[in-house]
């Protein structure tokens, strides 16, 4: 019984490339990307600035919070997600543009993922 409520990892699979194996339910898309060295597009951490939006191509995840305020009605409907806000329920594979620009007042130049 007690296995019922052990966290399984799982897998996550960013661009159809970068592969995160073992990664806790317990941690966002956006905590799994970082924690393993991805220079995952972020800001807030919060789920209010958009910008770890990423397209859920498969898998399933639990929103913490609603994006709706965040995403359009389209976007929710063709599968975009907050990575920060994701957590995932079972190996997962997204889309996410991992060249994007950092939003204009972030520092340039420094390191920031």
């Amino acid at each position: 019984m007690l296995s019922m409520f052990t966290a399984k990892p799982v897998s996550l699979t960013i661009n159809d490339e970068i592969v995160i194996a073992q990664t806790s339910v317990k941690h966002s898309i956006l905590t799994a990307a970082l924690a393993a060295n991805i220079a995952f597009p972020h800001h807030c951490r919060v789920g209010s600035c958009g910008a770890c939006r990423c397209k859920l191509v498969a898998g399933e995840v639990k929103q913490l919070t609603d994006s709706a305020y965040v995403l359009s009605a389209e976007a929710i409907a063709q599968g975009m997600i907050l990575a920060c806000q994701s957590l995932p329920k079972t190996d997962v594979n997204i889309h996410v543009n991992l060249r994007q620009r950092p939003l204009a007042d972030e520092p340039q130049g420094h390191g920031h993922v």
